[in-house]
């Protein structure tokens, strides 16, 4: 009686498991219900400068949209002017290199004078090799004014370009989440001026049962419903696709592009999203 009563128990638990089994959802019913996700910035960075210096300018404010290549702050650049305004007189003055030139024409004719005179044997050798050496040392000289204007162009390149260190630019189409310095603070290598954030593309990130690793490729398409502003349906691309599984909560991450170039979608955003029923 009681080795009937076991066997009817193990029976049972056999069929409550196997209709448990059963019942658990495939990874291609997983992959068409709704999940989860977020919408967030293609880009967020924090704006710093490469030179040091006293921060003269912060020429935008949180909210406002900003553009690649554009001026975004200021440092104080008195110095940093005065040398390049140096450096750009240097390099385009030429009168050394004129000067140095009118001396080697001058001495050419002399050594051609001297040259036709110790031929017709009305000049000394040494008249004639005093006026080559001096037609060599003009040369030389001519030479080195040449390369001193060419480092002064060079100079003149540098002092430009720690000049323009002066001015910081965005990297980015998109907008100013937060100004972290005032005018009149120092900046150094490790401070941060402004964080800005591109929202055209937007990133989606959404954790998927392991179920639907199989199922889930980059360049699939999926509905996104975000929840501000509400009953809109987007569609966005997989773009990653995690090759290393959470176990713990037996979920990957993927990552989809948002085209939002009517900057509409703000980022930050919860929303759900669903994917197409993979082909029979």
């Amino acid at each position: 009686m009681a080795r009937s009563g076991l066997i009817a128990a193990a029976i049972f638990v056999a069929v409550v498991f196997g209709s448990a089994r059963a019942a658990e959802p495939t990874g291609a019913e997983l992959l068409t219900q709704a999940h989860d996700c977020v919408i967030q910035p293609f880009i967020v960075a924090e704006l710093g400068s490469p030179a040091n210096g006293l921060l003269e300018q912060v020429l935008v404010d949180r909210g406002q949209r900003i553009t690649k290549g554009m001026v975004v702050a200021r440092l104080r650049s008195d110095l940093e002017q005065a040398s390049l305004d140096l450096a750009k007189a240097r390099a385009e003055s030429t009168a050394l290199i004129n000067l140095a030139r009118e001396r080697v024409s001058l001495l050419k004719k002399e050594v051609s004078r001297n040259s036709e005179l110790h031929n017709k044997q009305f000049a000394a050798t040494a008249q004639l090799d005093k006026s080559m050496s001096e037609l060599q040392q003009a040369i030389s000289q001519l030479n080195q004014a040449e390369i001193d204007q060419s480092l002064a162009v060079l100079e003149m390149r540098r002092a430009a370009v720690l000049l323009d260190q002066r001015s910081i630019v965005s990297p980015i189409d998109g907008f100013v989440v937060r100004r972290l310095m005032a005018p009149g603070e120092h900046v150094y290598e490790q401070a941060k001026i402004l964080k800005v954030a591109q929202i055209d593309p937007l990133f989606v990130e959404v954790n998927m049962p392991i179920a639907t690793f199989p199922l889930i490729k980059e360049g699939m398409k999926a509905d996104v419903r975000p929840s501000q502003p509400a009953g809109r349906v987007l569609v966005a691309t997989v773009s990653v696709v995690d090759k290393v599984l959470d176990a713990a909560s037996d979920t990957f991450g993927v990552r989809l592009l948002l085209p939002n170039p009517a900057l509409e979608l703000p980022a930050g955003v919860n929303c759900t999203i669903t994917f197409p029923a993979p082909a029979k």
